[in-house]
């Protein structure tokens, strides 16, 4: 139902300002005019429309918002997914406060590509606009939820983003160490402020970790007798194990004989609670081994590139760097330990050995 509103302005002329309550799914429509037969006029197309949205036998029994599904899929679903979701959670609030007043059949292909613009011209929280990477990842998030409404609650019978172009996204970094900047990163890391930089990025180097991975350690992962790492919890979900040899093993060898007790992480901070921080020692030693355009991720590729170059396949590649692409990975973790171990062993022998 339209009401339209006579407002005197600072001029002293009149406006006409419509407002269309929210009773057919879609959120409270405003709009002002100079003329009231224009206000007028425009209230009844708008209305027409609106009812041509909703009178769809498919259609007329979805009145649930997208806010709803959003709350549902966080409560019953979202809580045994992967580490990833994080990510998620922050994508979906992200769509919940800009179209979930919307019911699920007014959430269009359109409407999304409207917002899919919007994404790709925000600032970010850290001052920088977003990427067609992570505007793909915020895409991704709403078509799981718009896929759960469809298979799991019948709230709606098709998902709307089966129509949406995923945006073009820049080719990914190829950027590894060289030998001779492999051996220039460990000599600054060695004469780091940070007691703990130089195992960190040995471990990387030898392991393929991620960052976070290596981070969080403690000493219950870590099984000295056989030499490998225990990853319960990783980024894709999934447990994964890994070798620990030559160089990252002595290094950590070295942190256990004079750790304390009573902290059980294996890097831990100096805050009793937090989570070590190794940016500002970790740019100090790229700035000091005057290696340029470098990430600690790229350590990971860096990994991968050296270990692809001692034979392994992408069976053996997947399993050391924790992909689960390739099926019926999961069957094979014995195997996988013992195999792995060759691989972190080749980039050893091949960038930190004399």
């Amino acid at each position: 139902m339209a009401t339209i509103q006579k407002r005197k302005n600072k001029n002293k002329t009149f406006s006409y300002r419509v407002m269309i309550r929210p009773k057919d799914g879609l959120p409270p429509t405003y709009k002002t005019f100079p003329v009231y037969q224009e206000a007028k006029d425009w209230a009844i197309e708008e209305e027409a429309r609106r009812r041509q949205g909703i009178y769809f036998p498919d259609q007329i029994k979805k009145k649930q918002t997208l806010s709803e599904l959003i709350d549902k899929y966080i409560e019953l679903d979202l809580a045994f997914k992967s580490k990833s979701s994080k990510d998620t959670l922050r994508h979906l609030h992200w769509w919940k406060n800009k179209i979930g007043k919307f019911s699920l059949n007014h959430i269009t292909p359109d409407l999304i590509a409207k917002h899919r613009k919007e994404l790709m011209e925000g600032i970010t929280s850290k001052g920088t606009q977003r990427s067609p990477a992570t505007t793909n990842r915020y895409l991704a998030s709403l078509s799981i939820i718009l896929s759960y409404g469809v298979k799991e609650c019948g709230w709606i019978s098709i998902n709307p983003m089966l129509r949406v172009s995923k945006l073009k996204e820049a080719k990914g970094r190829d950027r590894i160490l060289s030998k001779k900047e492999c051996e220039r990163l460990l000599k600054a890391c060695s004469q780091s402020k940070s007691p703990f930089l130089l195992p960190i990025v040995t471990l990387a180097i030898c392991t393929g970790m991620r960052q976070g991975e290596i981070l969080k350690l403690t000493w219950g992962n870590i099984n000295f007798e056989q030499k490998i790492i225990s990853l319960k919890e990783t980024k894709n979900g999934y447990p994964r194990s890994i070798p620990l040899v030559g160089s990252s093993f002595k290094e950590v060898k070295k942190i256990y004989q004079n750790r304390n007790p009573h902290n059980p992480f294996v890097f831990p901070s100096k805050k009793r609670f937090g989570e070590i921080s190794i940016r500002k020692p970790w740019e100090t030693a790229l700035k000091k081994a005057k290696i340029e355009n470098f990430r600690f991720h790229d350590l990971r590729h860096t990994f991968a590139t050296f270990a692809a170059k001692g034979g392994a396949s992408n069976l053996a590649l997947a399993t050391a760097m924790g992909h689960r692409s390739l099926s019926m990975l999961s069957r094979y973790t014995h195997m996988d330990v013992t195999h792995t171990k060759q691989l972190s062993e080749f980039v050893e022998k091949t960038l930190l050995s004399n």
